[in-house]
């Protein structure tokens, strides 16, 4: 932000138009304290369509009111953001697999002072919590955030699990009372519900209720129930695996997918995910966790930020004293990152809807690989894209379908008149190569601008336990 102000400042000294650029300049400086809507004018760079997989030279976008309200030459004279060639604009990233929640020593607590700066400054303008073990306070962060009270990205909650990933889940549960939930969490304005080990008449009754309201159901299968039950109670989304006959349920679905063979089990893989397509139920595949859990050598997963540097100092040498590779080598979750990547591109191929999601909830006692959420979704897009789906198409799962998913596409996912105004500034053409999607500099979220570098830096040094009893 403050190198932007230098440029203005620049501008108006070397080219003498002081009105218009005082005018810019005493607009920004309102949006970065108060963290207001900004009517303004983009030109330069390029803008990417995600609906095409093509990039053109940005034509000219007009944001009034948090909203993008014409693309071409303004016909409104307001204030310029002017980008640099080799700048490229796309739709903000949704994730809709997210955690903001931190856990250490058996206790897990939910961070809404870094996670969701790590995710704005990185391009994620939507996330979908995708359950959450304090619902009340990700709605409260929510409801802050929306009034421009802190800094985060879109949040879409869902409330709290349903099943006993929920601590307080009562398997006894009438359908009377599995209403009374869902009514009671629709009340207060979820975008979504998600299960884990449920059970198949509790989903059934979730489903049911969700469904009256608008909501979409996901669930993370495998504990009683599988993808083929869910998709036949009418599931939205399914994360993680696509199930079904796919995996008999005859021992741990990760055992099961680490032992697959695409040659050998080619029919009841097909079968899986021919269903899945039948009824258009979205995959949320959260490939990249697998890698960063199995401690894959994948270029996907190198360092380009020091993202330790985001740990309180306890935290980050609790880390290096107690992770090494040796101790934390996953054999089977290795197997299961590969077959997840043959899985994914064959369902793709055949025309199997995905979306993304990151699945990165940061365990001290369960190291799932040292990697911060933000930073994380870059390498889930390159994971996806060296599997062999088009960059194109990657960015087209990391926006528009992930919109389309959790039922927003009308609002999010792509640079369209009247959607919210959701955009990401990167360094470089993403189709040519999708590591370019790192070099995120400026993120705008419903009409709001925001320097990655500057929300980056108040992230420094506050993630995790401060100590041994500070926690």
């Amino acid at each position: 932000m403050l190198k932007f102000f230098r440029n203005i400042l620049q501008k108006m000294l070397t080219e003498n138009k002081f009105g218009k650029y005082l005018v810019l300049l005493v607009s920004m400086l309102i949006i970065s304290t108060a963290a207001q809507a900004q009517n303004l004018v983009i030109k330069g760079g390029w803008m990417v369509n995600v609906k095409e997989g093509i990039a053109i030279e940005n034509p000219g976008i007009t944001i009034v009111a948090g909203k993008i309200y014409e693309i071409g030459n303004p016909s409104i004279d307001f204030p310029i953001l002017r980008l640099e060639d080799q700048d490229y604009i796309l739709p903000g990233l949704i994730d809709l697999h997210s955690h903001y929640h931190v856990r250490y020593d058996g206790v897990t607590k939910t961070d809404t002072l870094v996670t969701p700066k790590l995710f704005l400054a990185n391009g994620v303008t939507t996330t979908f919590t995708a359950g959450d073990p304090n619902p009340e306070l990700i709605l409260e962060f929510k409801n802050k955030v929306n009034r421009n009270e802190a800094i985060g990205p879109r949040i879409l909650n869902s409330g709290p699990y349903f099943g006993t990933a929920n601590s307080e889940w009562n398997q006894d549960y009438t359908k009377e009372e599995i209403y009374n939930i869902v009514d009671e969490w629709a009340a207060k304005g979820v975008q979504g519900l998600k299960a884990k080990g449920i059970s198949y008449n509790h989903l059934k009754y979730l489903i049911e209720r969700a469904h009256s309201y608008g909501l979409t159901v996901t669930s993370h299968l495998g504990y009683g129930v599988d993808s083929k039950d869910a998709i036949e109670l009418g599931i939205d989304r399914v994360e993680h695996f696509l199930g079904g006959e796919m995996l008999p349920g005859e021992s741990n679905p990760y055992v099961e997918i680490a032992n697959l063979d695409m040659e050998r089990d080619s029919e009841r893989i097909d079968e899986a995910m021919d269903m899945f397509i039948e009824h258009g139920v979205y995959l949320n595949a959260t490939i990249g966790t697998y890698g960063g859990w199995s401690r894959t050598d994948d270029e996907a997963f190198e360092f380009w930020n020091d993202e330790y540097k985001y740990l309180t100092p306890f935290t980050a040498d609790y880390i290096k004293r107690t992770d090494t590779l040796k101790q934390n080598i996953q054999p089977t979750i290795a197997m299961v990152y590969e077959n997840k990547k043959l899985l994914l591109k064959k369902y793709f191929d055949k025309g199997g809807r995905v979306t993304l999601g990151t699945d990165r909830p940061f365990y001290l006692d369960l190291n799932l690989g040292n990697y911060m959420n933000g930073f994380f979704v870059h390498r889930e897009m390159e994971v996806m894209s060296k599997a062999g789906i088009s960059n194109a198409d990657v960015l087209k799962i990391a926006t528009l379908n992930s919109a389309e998913a959790i039922g927003w596409g009308d609002r999010i996912g792509s640079i369209e008149v009247s959607k919210l105004a959701d955009l990401m500034v990167i360094k470089g053409n993403p189709l040519e190569d999708i590591q370019n999607t790192r070099t995120v500099h400026t993120v705008i979220k419903g009409g709001v601008i925001f320097d990655s570098k500057e929300i980056l830096k108040q992230a420094e040094g506050k993630l995790g336990p401060v100590s041994e009893t500070e926690w």
